[in-house]
């Protein structure tokens, strides 16, 4: 709920639009993120100041991961 509120509150950010479509890739169970979505995650969650927001793409990176 956390990185949907973000994406509704800056919509025309492309950190927002990636968020987005993270989130919705995340709903499919078979998807497979690639390496380079996998690393601009990571990248995200170190440059991110806001706590709540950083725990939710850690929480969407270890989901992703599994």
């Amino acid at each position: 709920m956390i990185i949907e509120e973000y994406c509704r509150k800056n919509p025309r950010t492309k950190k927002a639009a990636f968020l987005s479509d993270m989130v919705d890739k995340s709903y499919d169970l078979e998807y497979e993120p690639s390496e380079w979505e996998m690393l601009h995650l990571a990248e995200l969650i170190d440059r991110e100041r806001n706590p709540e927001l950083q725990e939710a793409l850690e929480d969407l990176d270890d989901f992703m991961c599994i």
